[in-house]
């Protein structure tokens, strides 16, 4: 059948002809390229760590990796929402804390991490802040709250606060770490964590959870 015949026996008001897709823009294109320099930057790390023995090496690999992938998910959602400089913190921390519990913990054995997140717009610069914190107080958690191969959760809550500003708090119901009142490891997620802080322009606050321990970090009004 020719072209001229089926157009005959055929009523083409039917048919519908679907407009050209939009070529990506540079900022998209952009994106792309970070996100995927980011993912290469992850597989380079964890290669790199399966050749090393030393566990300090190896932890402080860890942690870089972690902190990678707190930027990339910043950068993930910006790529998503198709925003200029501002992320939905609430989300953000949805999605890396779902990643960070296929990595430590272990549903197995009823170890999961629980987010309970209110929606709160912040810059891009904080969201990676704020995950980069998030990151090292969930991972150390999932490593030094509970005896291995017993269950245990680690609790991710994002509120804002009454007039300004919002409180993000990670706690666990563990062993706890006072009278020492600091994180278990190395030392440099501490200085990590107190330096994201400072950035933020916010308050942190140790303290017992009866059992277990409790980060708050208060910004916008301490």
């Amino acid at each position: 059948m020719t072209a001229a015949q089926y157009l005959a026996n055929h009523d083409t008001r039917s048919v519908t002809v679907l407009p050209a897709l939009p070529e990506p823009s540079r900022a998209d294109e952009t994106h792309h390229r970070i996100a995927n320099s980011l993912q290469l930057l992850v597989a380079m790390v964890s290669m790199e760590a399966r050749r090393i023995a030393d566990p300090i090496a190896v932890a402080a690999l860890d942690m870089t990796m972690r902190r990678i992938t707190a930027i990339a998910g910043v950068q993930r959602m910006l790529y998503q929402s198709h925003a200029e400089a501002t992320v939905e913190l609430g989300a953000y921390l949805t999605d890396l804390c779902s990643e960070l519990q296929q990595g430590c913990a272990d549903e197995a054995i009823g170890r999961r991490v629980r987010v309970a997140a209110g929606q709160i717009q912040v810059s891009a610069e904080d969201a990676t802040a704020v995950g980069v914190i998030v990151s090292e107080l969930v991972s150390n958690a999932c490593k030094y709250a509970y005896p291995a191969g017993t269950p245990g959760d680690v609790f991710v809550t994002l509120r804002a606060m009454p007039f300004d500003g919002y409180v993000l708090e990670i706690s666990d119901r563990g062993s706890g770490i006072f009278p020492d009142a600091a994180p278990q490891g190395t030392g440099r997620g501490s200085r990590v964590i107190a330096m994201m802080a400072h950035r933020l322009g916010g308050c942190a606050v140790w303290s017992d959870a009866h059992p277990g321990t409790r980060f708050e970090l208060y910004v916008g009004k301490c």
